[in-house]
């Protein structure tokens, strides 16, 4: 199911909003509107003033803007030092906790990682403090009074950004350059599991600070409250760094490995103009439920699996071909050399959301790799490795 959609490039990176962004873009335009002076030390709000509903909300309409924008800005920093760095950068997705510029790969160098992830935090600071002294300029004319409070709300929203990202919470910046800074001494995996840890411990803390006394609800009202979203961040940033722990865990286990290893040589093609019911019997005798698909010379012409087949009718599939149904090969993305890296075949899956992927050599089509294959090896080699 698509979870986000495309709104537009910037640097050539595509931008995304994931659906769970509606919900904080609105409750920015509804707080924003009607929160009241007294619920806050600092006028984060248009409640206080006499405005036109029209005014009220479209001025709030411009602060969920800009609140998406300089979050935007914050990501961008990041993508743009990674892209000095070499790191290609596929989108830059917004959603409900924040955004994620969806790096190829992370480097593994400890001065360029740090670099990247305190990129965001002092983009973040540079907008504060740049939109605080906007504030102080416009705070004393009267007129301009609903704008200063939207340019302080966005300035303070963006400090707040900048110090809550630097906390050493892994996967957040401030985790990351955790990692950078422990990867000095360490092997890049066990710096990245030390990080976790650290990070799910803030995770426990947070829960534990929403359900007691937020010091986040302090600083801005004065007042010690319970504040729910806490637990809910608790919950994201548990499970985002276990994510990245099991995913630096994966990639660390394939290192050396080539794709020769982990590919299917037996039972791994068939030919485009064979009947799907001559299919389903090649699936049955080779107890698989994929292929390759070539021409009569060989050439790769796509992929075909068992879900395609199952879309058809049985009483069709006497004369339906294989061409029919098949996932038509998309020339370079769906095929490898043996001697690529395993784990290049695996960031490619799931970068482009791939289940199979066909293995070429000079002479043709050699083998294929599904996500089962590497997962089924990753299994066999942490079997064998003793405690």
């Amino acid at each position: 199911m698509q979870t986000s959609i495309q709104v537009g490039k910037f640097f050539g990176i595509p931008i995304r909003l994931h659906f769970t962004f509606l919900f904080i873009f609105f409750a920015i335009i509804i707080t924003f509107a009607s929160w009241q002076p007294t619920e806050s030390r600092i006028p984060l709000g248009l409640g206080g003033l006499e405005l036109s509903p029209l005014m009220r909300y479209s001025v709030s309409f411009i602060a969920a803007i800009l609140f998406f924008f300089t979050l935007l800005l914050h990501e961008l920093a990041h993508s743009i030092v990674a892209m000095r760095f070499g790191t290609k950068i596929h989108s830059i997705t917004l959603f409900f906790f924040g955004g994620l510029a969806m790096m190829e790969d992370i480097p593994r160098s400890p001065a360029k990682e740090w670099r990247i992830a305190i990129a965001g935090p002092l983009m973040s600071l540079a907008l504060g403090g740049l939109l605080l002294l906007v504030y102080l300029t416009l705070r004393t004319l009267s007129m301009y009074r609903p704008i200063a409070i939207l340019v302080l709300t966005i300035g303070v929203f963006n400090l707040v950004l900048a110090a809550f990202n630097l906390l050493p919470a892994f996967p957040m910046d401030g985790g990351r350059i955790l990692r950078a800074i422990l990867a000095r001494r360490l092997s890049f995996l066990e710096a990245t599991k030390r990080a976790a840890l650290i990070g799910k411990i803030f995770a426990f803390i947070l829960v534990i600070m929403g359900f007691t006394r937020d010091p986040f609800s302090y600083i801005l009202t004065g007042r010690w409250e319970m504040n729910f979203w806490l637990p809910l961040l608790a919950i994201f940033l548990f499970m985002a760094a276990t994510e990245e722990e099991r995913a630096t865990t994966t990639f660390a286990t394939l290192d050396g490995i080539k794709v020769r290893n982990v590919m299917r040589t037996e039972g791994t093609t068939v030919r485009e103009d064979i009947t799907l019911t001559e299919l389903v019997n090649a699936m049955l005798a080779d107890k698989t439920t994929e292929y390759a698909v070539v021409d009569a010379n060989g050439e790769l012409r796509g992929f075909v699996t068992l879900e395609s087949v199952k879309k058809i009718p049985v009483l069709q599939r006497d004369v339906m071909r294989v061409s029919d149904v098949m996932i038509p090969y998309d020339d370079p993305v769906d095929a490898l050399p043996g001697d690529a890296p395993a784990s290049e075949a695996l960031k490619r899956m799931l970068r482009d959301r791939k289940g199979i992927l066909a293995v070429i050599e000079e002479t043709g089509v050699i083998g294929i790799v599904t996500r089962k294959d590497i997962s089924f090896y990753l299994e066999m080699l942490r079997g064998s490795t003793p405690e």
